[in-house]
């Protein structure tokens, strides 16, 4: 009777060591950052006047004034950073800057424009994260400091630096 104990014990504490060694041999830890805008229609698309199709990327004539690199991706701001902002904006810079391209476009009317009617910024979101295709990989918000850290997550994911 002690002898089955034993053995069921063994058996019991050797499964799982089994389990994660089959796992550390064969699986494979690959996390992913969807692009935006693949499937469904961005909100507010029908007040800009254009039609877009789907998967949207970024027209060509703002890929071309962005001069997107083959090897980077491309973090824009759509407006000026101030006090907070420019502080979060350091941060992803210090960790990113040699993999990121950081690109103002200042607050004016055309600039307005395309961050209603080209990245599909919501009000308060000012950073929008291009690939080097003209995809939308991500929006967020300067001067948020979660989203700055969600910002450095998708990068480091985007990146495979994790």
């Amino acid at each position: 009777m002690k002898l089955k104990k034993i053995v069921f014990l063994f058996l019991a504490l050797l499964f799982p060591i089994c389990i994660f060694i089959f796992l550390k041999l064969f699986g494979k830890n690959e996390f992913a950052v969807a692009p935006l805008y693949t499937d469904i229609y961005p909100e507010g698309v029908e007040s800009c006047g254009t039609r877009i199709t789907l998967p949207y990327s970024i027209p060509d004539s703002v890929q071309a004034q962005l001069k997107l690199k083959e090897d980077s991706l491309t973090l824009l701001q759509v407006g000026e950073s101030k006090g907070e902002s420019e502080k979060q904006l350091n941060r992803v810079e210090n960790e990113f800057g040699d993999q990121l391209q950081l690109k103002t476009f200042p607050s004016t009317s055309e600039s307005s424009k395309l961050k209603d009617c080209v990245f599909f910024l919501k009000d308060s979101y000012d950073l929008v994260l291009i690939d080097n295709r003209g995809v939308i990989r991500g929006q967020y918000i300067s001067n948020d400091r979660e989203d700055i850290d969600r910002l450095l997550t998708e990068l480091a994911i985007l990146l495979k630096r994790y």
